[in-house]
Parts: structure tokens; C-alpha cells; sequence
């Protein structure tokens, strides 16, 4: 789940709070939210990987960030929490995928269309945003890559935070 659906959340960790591998300082586990299942695929290879999964990432910088993320916990595709506290333990930013105005929209979409994903009405509005963003700062001429937007150091950074919270995650769920 962290190195795919989770991915875009540690994306933004590391664009917004600086977080990576090297920065990490503890993991807590919430034991009470996460689900880690081991399944037989269809070739008879088994798969261990997360029905859902809570997490905080304390870093070494004293910045906390709560991560909850479902994957069978909405049919549109979302049902990603996120909330970032400072070392006192006072909430800075709390995120909530989709919210009840993009659940609505979503559900009003797929009612019209519903030979579609529902996940890519989730997300349509995000990626407009993208290529808006992409193209204008190109057509600029402007250097490097958007503000705040993720590049290919910030990617090689969340597959490392994926890479090290999966097994670290998975021990500590048994």
C-alpha cells in the first residue's frame, strides 16, 4: 500500500514537512486502526501488504505527522487522513480525502458516467490543477519545477520512506 495508494501522501510529507529516511526520529503504529493481512494471489504466491494502516512519523526536527490511510474504506478511491502536529502535540494541518464536498461530487459524476472509476473523479480536479501549474511554468520559461509541486527527488524520497516504513510497519502489526 505505501509504495502505491499511500504514495502521494508521502509525496507530500516530503514536499511539505521535510520528511525522509534521514529525518525520521521514531514510527508509532496505530495498532488499532491498521490491518496487515497475508493473502494467496491467484498464481499461489502468497502477499503481505496493509487493508489499512495508521501510522506517526516523528522527525528529528520535532515535527509530528499522523497518517491514516484505507484501502477498502471507500469505493470512490480515497479515505486518506493526514494531520500534522508541532513536538507539543498541537495540530498544525488535518486533511481528510475526500471530504464531504468532493464525496458528493464524485458520487454525482459516477451516477453519470458509471462505466468510469470513480477514483478518477476523485482526482480530476487535482490533475487539471497539475497541468495547469506544468504547462504555465514551462511556458514561462521559469527553472526548476513549481512550487510545491513534487519532483523526482521528492519521489525517490517517498518510495524510500515507503521502503522503510512497509517492513518496520509490518513487524510491528504482527
Amino acid at each position: 500500500m505505501l509504495k502505491n495508494m499511500a504514495i502521494h501522501e508521502l509525496a507530500l510529507l516530503a514536499t511539505y514537512w521535510g520528511v525522509t529516511v534521514d529525518n525520521i526520529k521514531s514510527v508509532t503504529p496505530d495498532a488499532a486502526f491498521s490491518e496487515c493481512k497475508t493473502l494467496t494471489g491467484p498464481g499461489g504466491k502468497q502477499f503481505t501488504d496493509f487493508a489499512k494502516v495508521g501510522f506517526t512519523v516523528e522527525t528529528k526536527d520535532g515535527k509530528t505527522i499522523t497518517l491514516m490511510i484505507d484501502r477498502c474504506g471507500s469505493d470512490s478511491g480515497g479515505n486518506s487522513i493526514a494531520v500534522v502536529s508541532d513536538a507539543s502535540g498541537k495540530e498544525l494541518f488535518r486533511a481528510e480525502t475526500p471530504d464531504a464536498a468532493l464525496s458528493t461530487k464524485v458520487a454525482e459524476a459516477a451516477a453519470k458516467d458509471p462505466e468510469m472509476m470513480p477514483y478518477f473523479f476523485l482526482q480530476h480536479d487535482d490533475y487539471i490543477t497539475l497541468k495547469e501549474l506544468s504547462s504555465s511554468h514551462v511556458i514561462k520559461g521559469a527553472a526548476g519545477a513549481p512550487e510545491g509541486m513534487a519532483t523526482i527527488d521528492v519521489a525517490v524520497d517517498a518510495l524510500k520512506v515507503a521502503e522503510y516504513l512497509t517492513p518496520l510497519l509490518q513487524d510491528a502489526l504482527k
